[in-house]
Order: C-alpha cells, then structure tokens, then sequence
C-alpha cells in the first residue's frame, strides 16, 4: 500500500470520527434544560406579579413571555379582556403562541395546548404558584420550536387573572364565560372563534400547569382536601403505604382526558430523569362532559382550583388535564402558599431536578400528540448556556461529547503530521 493510499485513509476515518463525536442526537436537541428554569424562576418569575402591588413586575413578566413566543417563531396574540360586566379593575391579557401544525387551519387538524398562569396573587411572589408552570411551558416552546415539521398545531397560553378567585361552583356552571378568570375569556372569545374558523378541527385538550415544583420526599408532608379518602380511596391507600410523601406530580382529569393522562405517564415511565423515586398519580374525577353544578360542587376543591374549571363547565366541553404538585396541600407549601415565602429561597437542585422531570413528560407526550416529526428538530432554537444540554441525570453528557471532539480534532492532526 503506498504512502499516499495510507494518508488517504487515515484522513478519510479521522474526519469520520470528528463527525460522529460532533453530531448532535435528537435526544441531546430535545432535552429539557434545568439551567433554563431554574433562569426563569430567579428571574421573570421570581418577583410579584399583580396587577395592583408590583403592576412593573407583572408587565415585565408579560414582556418576557411575548419576546419569548416571538422569538421562537410562535404566531403571537396578545388577548386583552375586561373583566365581567366592564369591570376595569378586572382588565388582562392573555398572551397566545401558536405552533402550527401541516393541517393548521383545516378540519383535520387535532390541535393540542399547554397553559400556566403568569399573574400571582398580591401577597407572594408565586415562585411555585405559577412560575414553575410559567417556566416550564417557556421551556417546551424552546424544545418544540427546533423541530421543524409536525402534523398537528400546539397552542401555548400564558393566562392572566386566574388568581382572582372569587368564582362559585354555582356561578361558573351557570355563566360559563361571564367569570372573573382570563382563562374564560380565551375560551370564549379565542379559542372558540378559532376553531369555528378553522373547519372545526378536533380539540385534542390542554395541559394545565399549576404549581408543578414542589417535591418533597419527607414522610408526613402530604396532606389532601377534605373528602379526598371518601372520593378516592385506593389513591389515599396508595400515598398511606408511601408515608403520604410528597414525591408525586398529580394528574386531576376526568375520563374523557384518559388519553391525554395515559401519554404523559408514559413518558414518565419511558424517561429515565431524577428523582427516580418520583411518581405520577393520575387522579380521576368520575363525571363525564360538562358537569352539573352538584358535581362541581362536590369536586370544586379539584376542579376548582385551576384554570381547567373554565374548560370543564361548558358546552361544548373541552378537555383539560390539571397538572399540580398539590399546591398547599404538600411540605411548606402549606405555610407558604400565597404567602411572601413562595420565593427563589425556595428553590432546591432536587425541586429542580423535579420540575424538569414533569417538564420533559409533558413535553414528550405533547410532541406525541403533535405528530412531531423528531428528524426535522435541530440545535437552531436552543438557548446556550454552560451546562444547559446536560441532563440532570446524565451530568457527563457535556464532558464525554466534548471528549469525542478533541479525540477526532486529534486523530486528523496526527494523521496530518505523520504523513505530511
């Protein structure tokens, strides 16, 4: 073999392993990145954000959710709204970013949506309530949005005024769009008007985030509303074999959202991410469709408490899956929700390590339902910053990559100098 044949090879497999050492798995492209939320949380999300005592922070937060749908190539609506009755102590804005899908605008569409509220009440800054839902929702749409091609539309909404409450079981099911809540108004004058002009596409559901952060694996930390053992006895078994821990994100839906609950807790399972010992608790209220006013009544303390109660009290009913932590029913939580010690001390590498756990289930089961096309993903989209592709449970990933680089960077160096 002579001397030129030699060098041709040598050249040919250094410049193929500094191929594979440098191309990036569709894996690394959609990982969810714990240094992102946790720059949300200390962030946008990490200060008061009510429309009377820090109006700035809340506009700020608002400012920060828009730049960031745009940014990503969403197609953006602000939805301003007054509140019931002309109300001007009530006005908002909702703010909508559209993904769309091959079949956008068509009768075949299967349109699904994600949803987390970005306003607090006026005594916390609402770090788990709701900048957790708020942070991982901003996540998913950077995730989504390096994918190129998928064949169904994604809906991001970031709701305002869920946090006015005030909102009877009796007067949400007899004015479904005349309640206090910016999740009504998407429901009735948006989402509604949006699929009428659309040919009427299936509305697959949306996933509600609310306080999705908090793990606590401590013995005797989970507490639930009263009732809970009466309307769910074998889930009440279950967190007592557990020590009723608070190492579980729950997945309040009724049947008609099986489906949705089903992809998500596959996920979980599928996805191999700390906390390992963490659990997803698909709790399922027995009523189908729009519910009487004795069964929101009833289940109010479930239903109730998330903007999912103005996609459950309608007609025609939409699917809506609440994805919670249990808010005040879990660890400090129960001192500090809604209250000032809701803040970024709060924040734990395992609260984390959690949240981006629920957030990778999530975004994994909403890319199923989309149809996403994985082979069109790519790095364009992805925010750089020290560590952000490294999982957090694969913490070598960055290093054994950065590893390959330099051993192919090697190889044709050598293979330049002994045959040169």
């Amino acid at each position: 073999m002579g001397l030129s044949s030699v060098r041709y090879q040598w050249s040919l497999f250094a410049l193929l392993w500094l191929q594979i050492a440098t191309t990036t798995s569709a894996a690394d492209v959609l990982a969810v990145s714990v240094q992102n939320l946790r720059e949300s949380l200390e962030g946008p999300f990490g200060v008061n954000r009510h429309h009377v005592t820090n109006p700035e922070g809340k506009t700020a937060a608002r400012r920060h959710i828009t730049e960031t749908f745009r940014r990503h190539g969403l197609d953006v609506t602000l939805q301003d709204f007054t509140g019931p009755k002309g109300n001007p102590g009530k006005n908002g804005t909702n703010i909508i970013g559209v993904k769309r899908g091959k079949l956008y605008g068509s009768s075949d569409d299967k349109i699904v949506a994600v949803g987390a509220h970005y306003d607090t009440v006026s005594t916390s800054p609402g770090v788990d309530d709701d900048g957790s839902g708020m942070a991982a929702m901003l996540e998913m749409v950077r995730v989504m949005t390096s994918c190129a091609q998928q064949k169904y539309s994604v809906i991001f909404v970031a709701f305002d005024h869920e946090e006015d409450g005030g909102v009877s079981a009796r007067q949400a099911n007899d004015n479904p769009c005349d309640i206090d809540r910016g999740a009504d108004d998407f429901v009735c004058s948006w989402l509604l008007p949006f699929i009428e002009s659309s040919g009427q596409p299936e509305f697959q559901g949306i996933f509600m985030l609310e306080t999705i952060m908090n793990y606590d694996p401590r013995p005797n930390v989970q507490t639930f509303p009263t009732g809970f053992q009466l309307l769910f006895p074998s889930i009440h078994r279950k967190m007592q074999a557990l020590n009723f821990s608070g190492s579980f994100i729950s997945l309040i839906h009724k049947p008609d959202e099986a489906q949705l609950v089903a992809s998500v807790q596959q996920a979980w399972e599928e996805r191999a991410r700390e906390p390992v010992d963490a659990n997803s608790e698909a709790v399922r209220a027995p009523v189908s469709g729009k519910p009487s006013r004795l069964q929101t009544t009833v289940f109010y303390d479930l239903v109730g408490r998330s903007d999912c109660l103005s996609f459950w009290v309608r007609e025609p009913y939409f699917r809506c899956v609440f994805v919670t932590d249990t808010a005040n029913y879990r660890g400090t939580m129960q001192q500090c929700y809604h209250s000032p010690c809701d803040d970024v001390t709060s924040i734990t590498p395992e609260k984390l390590n959690f949240l981006a756990k629920v957030t990778d289930a999530l975004l994994q089961a909403t890319m199923k339902l989309a149809e996403v096309d994985v082979d069109s993903c790519t790095e364009g989209s992805m925010t750089v910053t020290a560590g952000s592709m490294t999982d957090a449970a694969c913490p070598a990933n960055g290093a054994w990559t950065f590893t390959l680089v330099l051993s192919g960077l090697a190889a044709w160096s050598l293979s330049t100098l002994q045959f040169s």
